[in-house]
């Protein structure tokens, strides 16, 4: 299976000042990756922080589907994640103007059962806030974790899970805002499983990977930063995991049989 991968876009066509930013690009960038190195992909997957609301730009909606139309003249499937900054909209409408089918749902690619987690709630128990949350203090709630661990039980195909904010850094043992808080009793999940072979977020702008009991946990870093022009194309094939780079992407290269 094969998969082209972006997130963090930030698009806004409101310029943000001081910054290592280029979000008003993002679109652009957005219609030239989509157009050189989708072709071969089984979908693509934009792992959230999609648009920014700024005031005097135009509203966060119009820029949602501005995206989502980019998207969808791929003429393949995509799938999107909701981002803390996407929240200024509502979940439930971002998931009709994005196309999702709900905050977190699954979905089957190239032979994988995919898992799309929604991590972005500063409250387990609000999963739908009435503003922005703050990107630092993230939560997957209680439904959404016996959701996880009832598809787990039922897949009788090998499983990857997309989450925008990531359970770890370079090492699991990091303690970094940029997690998932209550990561530990999610990760306990996912690992008794024995069914994840490779976990992928955003989030975090550098991007990175570790490897966590045998799993891949792979951030790719923010399209929207600067100039670059980042994505990841992603191949899982033969009992491998390759990332194809590009931009501030690394490559790598992980065993799926581990």
């Amino acid at each position: 299976m094969k998969f082209l991968a972006v997130t963090d876009l930030h698009y806004s066509d409101e310029p943000q000042g001081n910054s290592d930013r280029a979000h008003v690009l993002s679109a652009e960038k957005l219609r030239t990756i989509t157009e050189n190195f989708s072709d071969g992909c089984d979908f693509i997957v934009d792992l959230g922080d999609t648009a920014d609301s700024f005031s005097g730009g135009r509203s966060q909606k119009e820029l949602f589907s501005e995206v989502c139309s980019i998207l969808e003249k791929t003429g393949l499937p995509f799938y999107s994640i909701i981002g803390n900054h996407d929240t200024s909209t509502d979940k439930r409408e971002i998931c009709s103007l994005m196309k999702m089918p709900g905050r977190y749902y699954a979905f089957d690619g190239g032979g994988y059962r995919c898992l799309v987690l929604d991590a972005c709630m500063n409250d387990v128990n609000v999963p739908y806030p009435e503003s922005e949350i703050v990107w630092d203090n993230c939560y997957i709630d209680e439904k959404q974790k016996n959701w996880l661990r009832d598809e787990l039980q039922k897949s009788s195909l090998p499983v990857f899970i997309f989450t925008h904010v990531p359970f770890m850094l370079e090492e699991y043992e990091i303690q970094n805002p940029h997690l998932i808080v209550n990561r530990d009793e999610i990760l306990d999940i996912i690992v008794k499983s024995g069914k994840v072979k490779a976990v992928f977020s955003g989030h975090y702008h550098n991007g990175c990977h570790t490897i966590y009991n045998g799993i891949p946990f792979v951030v790719f870093s923010a399209l929207a930063l600067e100039k670059d022009i980042t994505f990841a194309v992603v191949t899982a094939e033969d009992g491998k995991l390759s990332v194809s780079g590009h931009g501030r992407n690394a490559s790598a290269s992980f065993d799926l049989n581990m």
